[in-house]
């Protein structure tokens, strides 16, 4: 079993073996720390770059959906926009990302891919700064209601725009770099997912530890609920301080591939004391001529990438679309221990971001995995009836204690299972795809093409899914 991260380290990958001998390959320089002890190669940031903007690209997603307590208690005199806040933002946010990214896809000929990666990252950072000053500043804490949930839903409408054109932007990079890379954006998306659901058990805890130092309840008259407006502002601030790293992070990988670029084009081929002494390992060639961005030369018609990846991309449609259920069942299904103990972790407070989290550390498992190469499907049509074969939860989850109803399978552990594997096959799926996409393309055009190509089915997967969702919710009620 060979894992794909090991390339990082340095070490020759099989495609290696299959090059030119007479070629000189290069790889971005190596950075030595503390006299030669600790050696770090540009491939491995590179690596940890992406991994970074994939948490860049999920966490506005997750920032406002984490933030629906808060806004249940700014709405508190509106309960008609307390009740409508997390599908208009789901609405909002899935509609705007098919139809952008769709325009994205088809606008391709001349198009700077690391432009609309940083154009995009630069658009969040605005946006979540405002988003943390909405959440203290009393000037809009006291503005209406209306008024606030208009402007909210505006932010999640720029928002979507800027993770449509960042995410754009990466996985046409990523094609062309190597499928790795893309594994990294895959797991950093993940690692966005966890987060948020440790942060939100913690803050749970931690606020009703300060409750009880404060008074046994609702009867004690000094009760008073704690404040989640800086809780909030601390979270947005984050979400802009992720993407400013992701933006640093992705000028630092380019500058320093340049300045490799510079140099080893000035080595003779027949030099090879020049070449060992360049401290470069083989692994990248560079070309005469070699570009400084990732600039798409020619339109690829959608026909085109259709024929060479219909099977792949409609894995990702169905993965997502199937993959919308879990919150279904994670917000109804509630432990059979919830009314026999009165631990914390069996009450909702706790049990349901707990499943959260397992879903999301599952998920990660998934895509963790798929850096070793046993664990990625390379085969299109295993991964698109896999992808179908997903489906079977659903009536595996009907034998769990939905709405506290009773259970079929009287297992808490039968239901967290559950929820793990699912989280590991959607993991294992959608980066099992995004990972072979460029092995179905045969030009550095096609596989830049391809990365908007992909993003559109995975936000129509994403609308279907929440669409699905509604469904399922009305089916179980």
């Amino acid at each position: 079993m060979t894992m794909l991260l090991d390339d990082l380290s340095g070490r020759p990958s099989s495609d290696d073996e299959d090059r030119d001998p007479h070629k000189v390959h290069f790889n971005p320089p190596v950075f030595t720390l503390w006299k030669g002890r600790f050696v770090i190669r540009l491939s491995f940031i590179r690596y940890v770059t992406f991994t970074i903007i994939g948490i860049s690209l999920l966490w506005p997603w997750n920032a406002f959906l984490s933030a629906s307590a808060y806004y249940g208690e700014r709405f508190a005199n509106s309960p008609k926009l307390v009740k409508v806040y997390s599908s208009t933002m789901m609405s909002v946010s899935t509609v705007t990302s098919t139809l952008y990214n769709y325009y994205l896809s088809q606008s391709q000929t001349g198009v700077s891919y690391n432009h609309r990666l940083n154009l995009g990252l630069g658009i969040t950072i605005a946006i979540f700064v405002i988003m943390a000053i909405l959440s203290i500043s009393e000037t809009f804490i006291s503005m209406g209601d209306e008024s606030f949930f208009t402007m909210l839903m505006l932010m999640v409408f720029v928002s979507s725009l800027a993770t449509c054109l960042a995410q754009n932007g990466t996985m046409a990079i990523v094609n062309v770099l190597g499928g790795v890379f893309a594994n990294g954006v895959m797991v950093g998306q993940a690692i966005a997912g966890v987060l948020p659901s440790i942060a939100l058990i913690l803050s749970i805890l931690l606020v009703e530890h300060a409750n009880l130092k404060k008074g046994d309840g609702d009867d004690d008259p000094q009760y008073q609920p704690v404040e989640k407006n800086y809780g909030v502002f601390i979270y947005y601030i984050t979400a802009s301080i992720i993407a400013t790293i992701s933006m640093l992070l992705f000028y630092c990988i380019n500058y320093f591939e340049l300045e490799t670029n510079y140099s080893a084009l000035h080595i003779n081929d027949d030099d090879t004391e020049a070449v060992a002494a360049s401290n470069l390992y083989m692994e990248t060639e560079i070309e005469d001529g070699a570009e400084e961005e990732i600039v798409q030369k020619a339109h690829v018609p959608f026909g085109l990438l259709w024929s060479k990846l219909k099977l792949i991309v409609m894995t990702i449609f169905f993965t997502f679309s199937i993959t919308l259920i879990f919150p279904v069942f994670a917000s109804t299904v509630t432990s059979i221990h919830k009314d026999e103990s009165k631990h914390v972790f069996f009450q909702n407070s706790i049990y349901i971001p707990f499943i959260y989290l397992i879903w999301n550390l599952g998920d990660l498992t998934g895509r963790i995995l798929c850096g070793y190469r046993f664990f990625i499907i390379t085969n299109p049509r295993l991964l698109i009836f896999y992808s179908l074969c997903r489906i079977l939860f659903v009536p595996l989850f009907l034998t769990c204690n939905i709405n506290g109803n009773g259970a079929v399978m009287k297992s808490d552990f039968w239901y967290i299972f559950l929820q793990l594997v699912f989280g590991v096959s959607n993991g294992q799926l959608c980066t099992s795809s995004f990972m072979i996409i460029r092995d179905y393309c045969d030009t550095d055009d096609e596989k830049e093409a391809a990365g908007g190509f992909s993003t559109v089915f995975l936000s129509v997967g994403l609308a279907v899914g929440s669409l699905f969702s509604y469904l399922l919710v009305a089916a179980i009620s």
